[in-house]
């Protein structure tokens, strides 16, 4: 009798290598009924037929390629879309940085002309009381630093006025020349990084923020110009004066002058310049932040009284010219983008007589036709050297 064995049939099972799966992973309990068994009392083994493997259905594959397919769609849709939000970022603050120069605005009081004068328009003050209405109009507004007053002259005095932030230049104020905004704070360039030309100067009173970094009194400059003009009041030359200097230095407009007190700035920003120390002695006339006293205009002028002039001569410049659309966009822009304040002599002009009319009406002008030594007296004394004057 033969005895039989396994052996055979297990390597047949395990040849038939189309019976298993491309993955191997095929259980050997799949293969337990060929394993063979053995009667009791014989000597043969009654094993069984062996059954052919059972096949792994196709669908279990179907689903797993589908499974893949559907993360790889998943993984590179996250892919993309963590993109888009990171170029969204990054070009959201790119449009911040490049809004540096123009804030992004908001709604501000002073955007509604009517309103923000209403206060004064439904009541006929006049002198003092209208200046002490204005002053509660304009006094609120926002303080700026340095750096801030740098970036805004670049927009509010860029030669073009419509497309101030695309405008490589600006004007400067005495010399009215058009120079680039990559000069600025030059050797030969205008103005320096921690100032600019202060119309009020500096000392007459100016201390402290928000008076010193104020963009209605500050303007772009030619660096030579603006000390030349140092911390002269101003005012036209007497016509008699021998000491008087036209133009008022090789680098200023043709029709600037001045003499060793007086500065006449160009004519057609005579009364541009008027009007931003109208502005300055309301806006600061009765008590600066800190307890500073109030800024004042006068025919006689004095640093320790911090009163600037000439006032006869502002009003005559304010009468001859009248605001230009430069200068009423350059006010709309500071009230929008930057201080959220407005000059109100920009806005109505005849506010400056309904202040200053009586009281220069009611003073002796002769002291006005001398050589200015008497104008910036101290207490009847005169001031020393102009070199010995802190500059604007």
């Amino acid at each position: 009798m033969r005895t039989v064995t396994s052996e055979p049939r297990l390597a047949a099972v395990f040849s038939n290598r189309h019976h298993l799966p491309g993955n191997g992973a095929i259980k050997l309990h799949n293969y337990i009924h060929a394993t063979p068994t053995l009667r009791r009392g014989g000597l043969t083994t009654g094993a069984s037929r062996p059954k052919p493997p059972i096949p792994i259905s196709n669908n279990f594959d179907s689903r797993d390629s589908l499974g893949q397919i559907w993360l790889t769609c998943y993984c590179f849709s996250w892919k993309w879309f963590s993109r888009l939000v990171s170029f969204y970022m990054l070009v959201s603050l790119n449009l911040v940085a490049v809004a540096s120069d123009y804030p992004i605005s908001s709604t501000y009081a002073c955007e509604d002309i009517t309103n923000y004068y209403s206060p004064v328009n439904h009541l006929s003050l006049k002198g003092e009381a209208l200046k002490r209405k204005l002053n509660t109009i304009i006094a609120p507004h926002n303080s700026l630093s340095y750096q801030e007053v740098w970036n805004a002259l670049k927009v509010l005095d860029a030669a073009d006025i419509d497309n101030p932030e695309a405008s490589s230049r600006i004007v400067e104020i005495y010399s009215l020349r058009v120079v680039p905004k990559w000069l600025s704070g030059k050797q030969q360039g205008w103005n320096s990084e921690s100032s600019g030309e202060h119309l009020w100067p500096r000392s007459y009173g100016l201390s402290s923020v928000p008076s010193l970094t104020d963009l209605h009194n500050i303007r772009p400059a030619d660096v030579n110009v603006n000390s030349s003009r140092g911390n002269k009041y101003y005012g036209e030359c007497i016509t008699s004066s021998t000491k008087c200097l036209r133009p008022a230095n090789k680098e200023a407009a043709l029709d600037t002058e001045a003499d060793k007190r007086r500065w006449a700035p160009p004519k057609q920003v005579r009364g541009d310049i008027a009007r931003a120390l109208m502005y300055m002695a309301v806006c600061y006339g009765f008590q600066q932040p800190g307890g500073s006293p109030g800024l004042r205009l006068s025919d006689t002028p004095n640093v320790e009284n911090r009163e600037m002039g000439l006032l006869s001569t502002l009003l005559d410049w304010n009468e001859v010219d009248p605001p230009s659309r430069e200068e009423k966009l350059r006010n709309e822009r500071i009230c929008k983008f930057y201080q959220h304040n407005r000059n109100p002599f920009v806005d109505h002009p005849e506010y400056v007589n309904l202040i200053w009319k009586k009281v220069v009406s009611r003073r002796a002008l002769g002291n006005n036709n001398d050589d200015g030594d008497n104008n910036v007296s101290n207490k009847g004394k005169k001031l020393g050297p102009l070199s010995q004057l802190p500059h604007s």
